[in-house]
């Protein structure tokens, strides 16, 4: 690498502040960013101008610059600084104890986790010039330590692995969610079968979630998962008050079949506008770049289960009640 050395003595005497060498090199190495290109769901891009490649890539074109003093004077920056060529320390990156390069890239309009599952089947069991195999690994549900030094070896980070952890955690903290609602609607009902009805309306969230994130053409990434776990409680509300209604009619006498279709009838529009202020509510983040799979998870899954719940639940019970009798 080359260090460049400002002589302080004459650059004070040629009226130049080092602090000035240092901006004209920068400018003519890196160039100067001028402003940022903005544009929806991308990150912003600096606009940089500086010279072609040719211009700036020898040490000589550095010295024949030339730099204003304060009185409008040209110094020539040759006669200002001492250029010295030396060997640069080379970082040796590891972990645990294995020697690693990390590679880093950013994927624009797309999901990263799309991105690293095809290069992942692209890299797997690829040979290197050397003979050696190039293994892949890291896409689990849990880390993966490097094997060992013998071979060449890809683990996959960042937001992939963070993603992966993210729905570890989630869909462990979603059963659990899960085994406390049945417990408590058992303990509610004084029946084991009844919970497994009232909670059938969970499921059919995903009836419309999957084809959501297609038609918006949005990943499915942590936030539609959160997505899916507070529809989870939504839905189940819905069902919960259909069953209540249903059980509360027969009390009243109704037959089987009529007690179904007058809860339905009376929880229809409650029920309704519910789905409608939560579809409204969240389509104001749907164009966000982090929430918009949230955003898209309340939508269709609310639409769908909505619709499903109406039809679905009275019909399983309904089903039920006929084999019980």
């Amino acid at each position: 690498e080359y260090r460049i050395h400002v002589d302080q003595r004459k650059a004070m005497l040629s009226g130049i502040v080092p602090g000035q060498v240092a901006k004209l090199v920068h400018n003519l190495v890196h160039g100067t960013t001028i402003g940022s290109v903005f544009r929806p769901s991308v990150e912003p891009e600096d606009i940089i101008v500086r010279l072609a490649q040719p211009d700036r890539a020898w040490i000589q074109q550095i010295e024949s610059l030339s730099i204003t003093n304060g009185k409008g004077k040209q110094v020539p920056l040759g006669s200002i600084v001492q250029v010295t060529r030396e060997h640069a320390h080379k970082p040796i990156m590891s972990r645990d104890e294995h020697k690693v390069v990390y590679v880093m890239g950013d994927v624009l309009g797309y999901s990263p986790e799309y991105a690293s599952l095809v290069l992942d089947k692209m890299l797997d069991g690829d040979t290197l010039p050397g003979g050696q195999k190039v293994s892949t690994g890291n896409l689990g549900f849990f880390s993966t330590q490097p094997d060992d030094v013998s071979h060449y070896q890809i683990l996959w980070g960042g937001d992939m692995r963070l993603t992966l952890d993210v729905f570890r955690d989630l869909g462990t903290a979603f059963i659990v969610a899960l085994v406390f609602i049945y417990l408590l609607l058992v303990a509610y009902y004084q029946s084991f079968m009844l919970p497994f009805i009232v909670m059938g309306a969970i499921p059919l969230t995903l009836v419309g979630i999957f084809p959501g994130h297609w038609i918006f053409n949005v990943p499915f990434n942590a936030t539609s998962m959160i997505g899916f776990i507070a529809l989870a409680g939504i839905v189940v509300r819905n069902s919960l008050l259909l069953i209540d209604f249903i059980l509360d009619y027969r009390r009243q006498g109704y037959s089987l079949e009529d007690a179904v279709r007058e809860a339905g009838a009376v929880r229809f529009r409650p029920i309704l506008l519910t789905a409608l202020a939560i579809m409204f509510g969240s389509a104001v983040m749907v164009q966000d770049p982090v929430f918009g799979g949230l955003a898209v998870a309340l939508i269709s899954g609310t639409f769908a289960s909505t619709i499903l719940t109406l039809i679905v639940i009275p019909l399983l019970y309904l089903v039920w009640q006929r084999r019980a009798q």
